[in-house]
């Protein structure tokens, strides 16, 4: 399983419902985040998993996705 198969699988499987996500760890030009989080957010809506928080905070060199999900 690669990386973000394991993301997708903690987001909907997981025990937790918060999730501090580094999309420099998943995607190598973090400035192209928005299909990243896309293809995250179509994939989480089709196995029925609310999302309840969703936002993105910038910083120098990396991007951290916040997100509160209900399952």
């Amino acid at each position: 399983m690669n990386k973000e198969e394991e993301l997708i699988y903690d987001l909907i499987f997981s025990d937790k419902n918060k999730f501090e996500i580094d999309i420099s760890d998943y995607i190598s030009d973090i400035y192209e985040y928005k299909k990243f989080v896309g293809d995250i957010l179509k994939i989480l809506r089709k196995a029925k998993v609310e999302i309840i928080e969703n936002r993105i905070t910038t910083y120098y060199n990396t991007m951290i996705w916040y997100i509160k999900v209900k399952k």
